[in-house]
């Protein structure tokens, strides 16, 4: 494992992304699987094109690359979770999630938001976290409500995902709402 680990899991780590991670990144999000559930990944990217618009990433929060503990190269990036747009002195912040398809169905996605979600309550002392999910993502919608966030509500038809346009589903979650990790992670 790197040296730079910011956060250990059981199962998996969350360190900051490293130019390593790039190409990793890149093949990610150019999967089909990935870019037809999230809005900002419509255009397939180069390895240029990510470095140009994407790197470094935005210091206005966390992003951290999520890294399997159990993986035969113990330090490859299978997806990031970041607490972005932080405001304050409104204690906000937007919380998004993605791994790779080959890492789908592993409870990553729900470890890494776990214990971020933690971090943000914690060291950034926000209120509340919110995340916008496509409608028809059933994993991520499912991943929110385990993670407590509640609906809020929908911009109907805002997105164009998949040659269709799709509601975009609001989550919040508050800090006196967040129990912490184990109580999702049970």
């Amino acid at each position: 494992m790197s040296d730079t680990t910011f956060i250990h899991g059981d199962r998996i780590e969350l360190r900051p992304l490293e130019e390593g991670d790039i190409p990793h990144l890149v093949e990610a999000e150019n999967h089909p699987e990935i870019r037809r559930h999230i809005s900002s990944f419509r255009t397939p990217l180069s390895e240029s094109t990510y470095r140009e618009e994407r790197w470094p990433p935005s210091d206005n929060g966390v992003t951290l690359a999520i890294v399997p503990k159990d993986e035969a190269d113990s330090d490859k990036a299978i997806g990031s979770a970041s607490v972005g747009n932080i405001q304050q002195p409104d204690g906000y912040g937007n919380f998004s999630i993605w791994l790779h398809p080959d890492a789908w169905g592993n409870g990553y996605a729900l470890e890494a938001g776990a214990f971020l979600l933690d971090h943000a309550f914690r060291s950034h002392r926000l209120h509340r976290i919110s995340a916008t999910v496509a409608a028809s993502n059933g994993a991520s919608r499912r991943l929110c409500e385990r993670l407590g966030f509640v609906e809020e509500g929908a911009a109907r038809e805002s997105w164009y995902l998949d040659d269709k346009h799709v509601d975009a589903v609001h989550y919040g979650l508050l800090e006196r709402e967040w129990e912490g990790p184990a109580s999702v992670l049970d």
